[in-house]
Formats: C-alpha cells, structure tokens, sequence
C-alpha cells in the first residue's frame, strides 16, 4: 500500500497551508477541512495502488506468457532445425557467423578470469553459456522464465558432467533466490524483453552483482537491415531471375502474412516474436545508452551489419540450389568483411548485435 507522506497529525500541526486551509479559520471549519483533505488524498492514493497493481498484474500476465511462447518453441525446437527459417537454427552456418562475437566475449572474459569465480546468466534458455562457463571451473546460474529450456539446461548439464557446477531455475529473475551475489552478471538475448529496462536492470545489479563485478551483455542493437542493404536485397528480389528465386512463401509464412501461419487466440507463431517482442515491436530500449549512462564500459563492439540478412536472402529462403551453394562458398569473405565493417561507426550503427564489458562502477 502507498504510505501517507505525513500524518494528520503532522497536517494539523503545520496549518497545512499548501493545501489551503487557513491557520486563522475555526478549529471546527478546519478539521472538517482536513478531514476533506485526507479522504481525498486517501482517494488519491487508492487509484494510483489500483493503477500499480493493474500494471503488476499485467506484467504477469506477459511474463507467463512469455514463459509459455518459449516452452512451445522448445517442445518443437527439432521441427525448427529440420525446417529452419532463420540461420540461426543452421548449425553450420550459424558457427561461422557468430564466431566473430564468441571470440570476442571469451577475449574479453580470459582476460578476466582471475576474477570470475560465479555468474548469473539471465534469460539462459537451453544454458549454452553456463555450460561453456562451467567447464572452464566457473560456478554458474541460470534463470529463465521457461521450465522446458529449464529441462533442457539441466539434462545438458548432466549430460556433461557439470551439474556440480551449474543451478537452473524456472523463475522470474525479480523473485530468484541464489546464495549470494555473483562475480559476473550476464544476459544474451535477454535483456530487451524486460518492459521497464531501465527501473530493473539497477534491481538486478545491486541484488545479485558484487560491487567489483563485472557485466556481460550481448543484446539487439538494431532492428531490421541497414537503409543501403535493405534497397539492395528488395531491388534484387524484383528483378529477373531473382525474383523467381526467393521462396517468398515461406517468408510470408513465417511473418504471419498467409493462411498457412495464422492460429488462434491461444497459439503462438513460434517461428515469429515472442509476446514479449510483439508487446514493444519498434519501442526496444537503445541498449547501448542505457548501459552507458548508468556503468563504466571496459569493451564495446557491434556484429552482423549483413552477414545474417544476406544469409537469410541467399541461403534460408532461396529456392535455386546453385544460388545457395555459391553464397555458401563466398560465406566466410562475407563475415571477414562483415567484422571488419562494423568496427567502423557508420556501419557499427546498424549492426543486429552488441555486445557491452561493463564495471558495476558508476559511468564516467
């Protein structure tokens, strides 16, 4: 319940002039007077406590939701890889894209190690990172919202002889319970779902980061392709022979633009965004300002300028063979050059991914 700024008492006592009641009327006039006055600030505070526990409860309601869009998709993860609609259910294809960025993150932690003993990886999905972390002898958690990627984590685990070393738990992060803060806190994909960013992410370091920790994030940085590629791909896409080329069905099926993609109020389309991801479509946090205004940044650098929307172009949703194997051959230039590019400003902007080494040490 919202607390009383002052008690009546204390009103009386100062005569209450900013809120219009005279110290020279009536003792009478002026109880009526302040009795007014504390029922409707008491009427006051109940809208606001409604309005806050209708904005928690709806919070709720999308957090399980969330929950159960991640669930769905784990249950049908092995229909995802067999058909895959985006190069990051290609294995394959997907280690080459991403290595530039996993170098990167384990650069930057080797350096560090020494004082990385424990880490929190939030939103940690099937636990990749905690697995990975795990073998290098770090002691690792990981929370998120949904109890099958939960499963996942946990059987991997097992599976790789890390479960000494690796807790995973099905829980909103704001309610989690670990035995006592960590020397890093990570999220990989994560964070840019959370609706109130910036209210939380300072709840989450000082509950669970030690004051010398350190934060790992590798988030969205921008959404869609650069202006200049965009134009480059869609004049492809409308002239001959490309235009027959692209299986443009399948793109419209996974976007939900046809008959074949559309389900009912309780389905999800779980090769499009999350609820989480349709709630804020076009209003995602700028990662980068956030972080930056509120921590120190030790390192900074943006991947995947092109890299993956060429390879969804050219690779996922192009029907010629020939086409495909061509652009699989020229793949490894393409990320060489992709790297390269997004160390410069102009093409860093408009990189799909960033990722920050952040002090928990206020920004200088």
């Amino acid at each position: 319940m919202t607390q009383l700024p002052e008690s009546l008492s204390q009103l009386v006592g100062k005569g209450i002039a900013r809120k219009g009641i005279s110290v020279h009327c009536s003792p009478h006039d002026a109880s009526h007077r302040i009795a007014a006055e504390f029922n409707h600030w008491i009427l006051q505070a109940a809208v606001v406590e409604k309005e806050k526990m209708s904005t928690d409860s709806e919070d709720k309601t999308l957090l399980d939701r969330e929950a159960e869009f991640w669930d769905r998709q784990e249950e049908a993860i092995e229909s995802l890889y067999a058909r895959p609609h985006d190069w990051r259910f290609m294995p394959n294809i997907a280690k080459g894209i991403i290595a530039p960025r996993i170098n990167f993150v384990v650069d930057v932690l080797t350096k560090r190690r020494g004082s990385i003993d424990s880490l929190l990886d939030i939103g940690c999905g099937n636990g990749w990172f905690c697995h990975v972390a795990a073998e290098a002898g770090v002691r690792t958690f990981g929370v998120d919202l949904s109890p099958r990627k939960i499963e996942t984590a946990r059987a991997e685990a097992e599976r790789r002889g890390l479960s000494d070393l690796c807790t995973f738990e099905a829980a909103d992060i704001m309610e989690l319970e670990i035995p006592g803060k960590v020397d890093l806190l990570t999220a990989h994909g994560s964070l840019h779902h959370f609706p109130d960013l910036e209210r939380l992410l300072p709840l989450m370091v000082e509950r669970f980061l030690n004051p010398d920790g350190y934060m790992l994030f590798s988030e969205p940085h921008y959404e869609g392709m650069s202006p200049g590629l965009q134009r480059f791909v869609l004049g492809l896409a409308q002239r001959w022979p490309f235009k027959h080329l692209f299986d443009l069905d399948f793109y419209y099926e996974v976007t939900g633009a046809t008959e074949k993609a559309e389900q009912g109020d309780d389905e999800y389309n779980i090769r499009g965004e999350s609820p989480a991801g349709l709630e804020f479509f076009g209003e995602e946090p700028d990662m980068g300002k956030i972080l930056r205004e509120r921590y120190h940044v030790l390192e900074e650098r943006f991947f995947h300028n092109f890299s993956g929307h060429l390879t969804n172009a050219f690779y996922v949703y192009m029907k010629s063979r020939v086409m495909r194997g061509l652009y699989r051959m020229l793949l490894p230039l393409i990320i060489r050059a992709d790297t390269a590019a997004c160390r410069r400003e102009k093409h860093g902007r408009y990189a799909e991914e960033g990722v920050w080494l952040l002090e928990n040490k206020p920004a200088r």
